[in-house]
């Protein structure tokens, strides 16, 4: 019995710390907005609530970009109210059309910037129902309930940094260095087996990889965590870009290397693998430890003297020459890889510069849906508000509109979320009717106050970290603050406080009842439609009018794989791949070609393939790498040897994915 209770203990000491931190950064947000004597001081409290996490990097990170959307957004309703000073229908549509822009432009983006882009339309909201107030209209008063809002706000992501940073040792660093790590080993190790057991029967690593690359895409959070304690590492957040890009690097090379060893023949797989594992020591053992995680500058300088060694051999075959150069990638890729750790365990910075990658927009469906929801919702509230004369109605639109924007870069969980929100705010609105009535009037200090909350919000927020239903125990701890409503001269009118907490219930089931109206995007929906617009733009690059470059690929391909569902197939995640791998090679492809007289024969290779004649296109590129192999002694055996290898990926990777390239696995 004494070790189950020691073991309770230690498993309850993680939330019921967040819950302590909870209750001092919202107590420590009233009492500044309490000193300041600001008219609505719960929305300091309420923005503490929101900020504090029970990660510091996530908590501090979000911070920053609450205060930017709020400081948009307060200017944003500022201007909608000069424009429209005595139109309330006027008013009411651009309302609702810039929470829908908001909506929309959070919903493309991710992580702290989708929060960014959401307390935009929350903001205006909030200062919109503050103006609009029983009666509806603009009253004049924009500009000093912006700033008053503005302020709340802000008092509100000081208090929770503060206490945050004076309690919390961030350990987000560490933690992405270690995930880092342990992928790159992963892949090393996976290259290693395919190499000591080529000619033989290789494993099929696919599924491997697809995880993989799952994984690797899903490191964007923890790098906004990093972003978020370290600021170091905020401002050479282009290095951890660039770490991930060179993992997937690795990993797109790895799938160049087992397409091509499992087409060649036992003995020349083995030959060919076995130079290579000469040449590039690291791979040597399947077994080893992974080396970037013990001390990355000499691993650095051993993997990019190994890429040098592979790029400088004397290749026999278009074959051997095609991979050496993608172990070579897979070197250069681990050195992108090891001046992101160097970042993170020691602060140290490459000399070279690199610039920040902002991801291109995968596809727009889901965006306008969730606009057209934030949309709708905003004008269906106000319709609601003006039809019943409600005194608080203008209250249900700020909470409706706060229902749908702030969930919509939720994707699939919005729902769920949202709907949990909702039940959340009526079990907070009962605890809140008990707390006002029963509790607060014998109370007559600051400090008699605080204990009161601490009562409620420290178990709710150590709730909200346990994985029982965190979004309920999260709405509780959250909204708890806004239905109490604490004010320096506490008003227990029964009456009021029903209307009140009537009007953000009703205001979060309308936003809850808007995602069952028009929910979203399915995530069978969205990949095949991911998939056709890859297929689309990959048939693009075939046109002899097209210019993209490597950059601008990777962008656009890094999109689509942090936008494709966790439901997707493995087969679905695949064909991504493919089509990034594929349009890479035949970027390089047009690169070597341009140069030698055979452009026009693989123009009409490529265009076969922009029709979906997948058979036809590979005969093509037969013939082309035919007319290499005849006039590789004038061209230079070293060049067509790299340029027919090019064409060996293209061939492979199409033989393997014909059925997508062609367009029968979308229909």
């Amino acid at each position: 019995m004494p070790r189950l209770l020691s073991q309770a203990l230690r498993a309850s000491g993680a939330p019921l710390l967040f819950g302590f931190r909870l209750w001092a950064a919202i107590c420590l947000a009233l009492f500044i907005a309490f000193w300041l004597e600001l008219d609505n001081a719960s929305w300091a409290g309420t923005t503490a609530a929101l900020v504090c996490q029970p990660r510091l990097g996530a908590s501090m990170r979000n911070g920053w970009f609450r205060v930017v959307g709020t400081v948009v957004g307060a200017a944003a309703i500022v201007l909608l109210s000069a424009a429209f000073p005595q139109d309330r229908a006027a008013f009411l549509i651009g309302l609702a059309l810039l929470c829908g822009a908001s909506a929309f432009v959070a919903a493309q983006l991710a992580n702290a910037s989708a929060l960014s882009a959401s307390l935009v339309g929350a903001t205006a909201a909030i200062v919109a129902g503050g103006e609009l107030g029983a009666v509806g209209g603009p009253n004049g008063q924009a500009f000093l309930l912006a700033v008053s809002r503005a302020t709340e706000i802000c008092i509100g992501v000081a208090a929770a940094g503060i206490v945050l940073a004076s309690t919390h040792v961030g350990v987000a660093s560490h933690r992405l260095h270690e995930q880092i790590s342990g992928i790159a080993a992963e892949i090393r190790s996976h290259v290693s087996n395919m190499l000591v057991n080529a000619g033989g029967a290789l494993p099929d690593s696919q599924l491997v990889r697809r995880d993989l690359a799952r994984r690797i895409i899903g490191l964007n959070a923890q790098i906004d965590e990093a972003i978020g304690e370290s600021w170091q590492v905020r401002y050479n957040a282009s290095l951890l870009q660039r770490a991930l890009e060179g993992l997937l690097q690795a990993l797109m090379s790895w799938r160049i290397l087992a397409l091509r060893l499992s087409a060649l023949q036992g003995d020349v797989a083995a030959q060919q693998a076995g130079r290579i594992l000469q040449i590039a020591p690291q791979f040597a053992l399947a077994d080893a430890q992974p080396q970037p995680a013990a001390a990355a500058s000499p691993d650095r300088r051993a993997y990019a003297s190994t890429a040098r060694a592979l790029l400088r051999e004397p290749a026999a075959s278009p074959s051997m020459r095609l991979l050496a150069d993608e172990t070579a990638r897979i070197m250069a890729g681990f050195c992108r890889m090891l001046d992101g750790l160097a970042l993170l365990r020691d602060g140290r910075v490459p000399l070279t510069s690199t610039r920040t990658r902002r991801r291109a927009p995968s596809d727009l469906l889901p965006a306008l849906v969730a606009a057209l929801r934030s949309f709708s919702v905003v004008l269906i509230a106000a319709a609601l508000w003006i039809a019943t004369a409600w005194p608080n109605g203008s209250t249900a639109i700020v909470w409706a509109a706060l229902a749908t924007v702030i969930f919509a870069a939720a994707g699939d969980e919005s729902f769920a979320r949202v709907s949990a929100w909702a039940l959340g705010t009526g079990m907070a609105a009962g605890c809140a009717a008990v707390t006002a009535f029963a509790v607060l009037p014998n109370v007559h200090s600051f400090v008699g106050l605080s204990l009161v909350l601490g009562l409620y919000l420290v178990p709710a927020g150590a709730l909200s970290t346990l994985p029982l239903k965190p979004p309920v125990f999260g709405a509780m701890a959250t909204l708890f603050v806004p239905l109490l409503n604490p004010e320096n001269q506490m008003s227990y009118d029964t009456l009021q406080f029903y209307n009140a907490s009537m009007a953000v219930v009703v205001g979060c089931c309308i936003g809850a009842m808007s995602y069952l109206i028009l929910p979203p995007v399915s995530p069978a929906i969205r990949t095949r439609r991911l998939l056709r617009l890859t297929l689309r733009d990959f048939r693009s690059l075939c046109r002899p009018d097209a210019d993209a470059s490597r950059e601008d690929w990777e962008t656009l391909m890094y999109g689509r794989l942090a936008a494709i569902p966790d439901s997707a197939t493995p087969q679905q995640r695949s064909e991504i791949l493919a089509a990034l791998s594929l349009g890479l090679t035949l970027i390089r492809l047009r690169r070597a070609l341009r140069s030698l007289p055979l452009n026009s024969e693989l123009g009409e290779a490529l265009a076969s393939l922009a029709h979906g004649d997948v058979a036809v296109a590979r005969d093509d590129l037969q013939r082309v790498d035919m007319a290499l192999a005849r006039r590789a002694s004038a061209l230079g055996r070293a060049t067509a040897d790299r340029t027919r290898g090019l064409l060996k990926v293209m061939d492979d990777g199409l033989a393997q994915q014909a059925a997508y390239f062609s367009g029968g696995s979308l229909q």
